[in-house]
């Protein structure tokens, strides 16, 4: 074993195992519906009104949802990293695993109020009737346009919820994960 790095750079621990797992998941679940758009359409005429749905992912539909995915991936990545190099680099490695871990809660933070950044549709005024196919700038009428979104009580949808709740558990395991590591550094060796 050279240089005291372990042999097999996988994680080793129950906590860091968890962490990879919820970090693929995250990054699975990224490319699920975070948002999505759904309107009815009644064709003049007295025709039968149809719905229509439009989903976006995380990288479509917000630029502050892909930060927050990057944010919380490489905090996850980075989190790993620690665990490879826990023999070579003993000292720096404690506060590496503190930056990783804010890494981590920012990226949470950023989902969250880019959540709460999008306006509400006032419920008595609703979405109107649109006359024309196309409107302003070539957008056609329940397009997502990247960083427009709108009424975030109905349009979010599941992938964003589950995201919130992988990166909360992502984030409560990276501080278990550390809280453990530093009671286990300061308890007194008997002898």
């Amino acid at each position: 074993m050279p240089l005291g790095v372990r042999q097999h750079p996988v994680p080793s621990t129950w906590p860091e195992r968890a962490i990879a797992a919820l970090g693929l998941l995250l990054l699975a679940d990224s490319f699920l519906p975070w948002y999505r758009l759904s309107w009815m359409v009644s064709r003049y005429g007295g025709g039968q009104p149809t719905r229509h749905v439009n989903a976006a992912t995380a990288w479509h539909s917000s630029t502050g949802w892909s930060l927050a995915v990057l944010l919380v991936v490489a905090a996850a990545v980075g989190y790993l990293a620690c665990g490879v190099f826990t023999n070579r680099w003993p000292r720096l490695l404690a506060p590496l695993r503190w930056l990783f871990l804010l890494a981590a809660t920012a990226g949470l933070a950023v989902a969250i109020v880019t959540w709460w950044a999008i306006p509400s549709v006032e419920v008595s005024g609703g979405y109107g009737v649109v006359a024309a196919d196309r409107l302003a700038g070539g957008v056609t009428f329940g397009d997502i346009v990247r960083d427009r979104l709108y009424d975030r009580e109905t349009n979010v949808t599941w992938g964003f919820y589950i995201a919130v709740f992988v990166t909360t558990a992502l984030v409560a395991l990276m501080l278990l994960d550390i809280v453990r590591r530093t009671g286990r550094r300061t308890a007194p060796t008997p002898g």
